[in-house]
């Protein structure tokens, strides 16, 4: 998992992605443009997806992971808390549906808040619980990039 800020995630990230070098344009207007703009933008080859959702109690958000992509995650409207944790540490939940590339797991990690112009990188072994309210339910609006592993 790297935390850090999009300006950082813009001048570094392409160096450790190289497969990734879409990322610095996609981040820049990230950086400047609403949520709604960036729905209008075509981003290929990036899988971008956007969400939606008022965040939940820590307790109702299972941990999640993922085996096909690592996931770069932007709030651009909203807090959250996402919670962060190695896979070993984790219990399954529900088994991995290769189909839609998920496993849920219970446990607990370490919790980092998102807002505009934060963001996170999660590997394929970071255990993830996104959605988590902060100091009060916020409304959020966010883009996951799924990136290929």
């Amino acid at each position: 998992m790297i935390y850090d800020s999009v300006d950082n995630f813009i001048k570094e990230l392409p160096k450790l992605l190289p497969r990734c070098a879409e990322l610095a344009g996609f981040l820049a207007a990230a950086r400047e443009k609403s949520f709604e703009e960036l729905k209008e933008m075509d981003f290929s080859p990036l899988d971008a997806r956007f969400g939606e959702y008022i965040t939940r109690p820590r307790e109702a958000v299972p941990f999640e992971a993922h085996r096909k992509y690592w996931d770069l995650q932007l709030v651009l409207e909203g807090e959250e808390l996402i919670g962060c944790a190695p896979l070993e540490m984790l219990r399954e939940r529900t088994p991995y549906d290769e189909e839609e590339d998920i496993a849920f797991y219970d446990g607990g990690g370490q919790y980092f808040k998102l807002t505009r112009g934060m963001s996170v990188l999660l590997a394929p072994w970071d255990g993830h619980a996104p959605g988590v309210t902060a100091e009060a339910p916020s409304a959020v609006k966010k883009i996951v990039v799924k990136l290929p592993w």
